[in-house]
């Protein structure tokens, strides 16, 4: 018996690099909770993202050896290295950014 997850889905493949909309539309119906060997478990519903978000006893993030910091670590670690990154996504940073984001979203906007 092996112990390899079974593929639900690959989000490498040309229908999903073509339309990601489309296919996590269709991930939500076909398999909402589906694992790929690239990106190991996707959630695809909003309540599935919450619940796991707000479970990190259950749905740690911790992955790996080398967490990223803080997306990779959970509570209360995570909480002290967040309070260190997050002066820098302050309003006054963050403005400094505001012209080239609504450009990138008009330009993606226009191509819907």
């Amino acid at each position: 018996m092996s112990d390899k997850v079974r593929q639900d889905w690959d989000p490498k493949s040309a229908a999903v690099q073509h339309d990601q909309r489309t296919a996590y539309d269709a991930m939500r119906e076909r398999c909402p909770v589906a694992h790929s060997d690239l990106l190991g478990w996707s959630l695809f519903r909003h309540a599935d993202v919450l619940r796991a978000l707000n479970d990190p006893d259950t749905f740690s993030s911790a992955v790996s050896a080398h967490p990223a910091i803080p997306n990779g670590m959970d509570p209360p670690e995570h909480t002290h290295y967040r309070h260190i990154v997050e002066p820098y996504f302050g309003p006054d940073r963050m403005a400094a950014f505001e012209p080239q984001c609504r450009q990138i979203a008009v330009d993606l906007v226009s191509t819907l």
